[in-house]
């Protein structure tokens, strides 16, 4: 039997974030306690607008 793993989905922090229109609860914090809790996998979806800035920023 495999082992259960658990992973730690951090949208949530980052909705709340947003509709509060403040800079917390921030989603990297939120994912260093669920590390530091025993999580095996962070799972964060990025908004289209940061992927293509990300893109921009490196070449591939």
């Amino acid at each position: 039997m495999k082992p259960i793993l658990l992973g730690v989905n951090i949208d949530h922090v980052a909705t709340l974030r947003n509709a509060r229109g403040t800079k917390y609860p921030d989603p990297v914090h939120a994912a260093e306690i669920a590390e530091r809790a025993g999580a095996d996998g962070i799972t964060i979806h990025l908004r289209e607008t940061v992927v293509i800035s990300l893109t921009a920023m490196f070449v591939f």
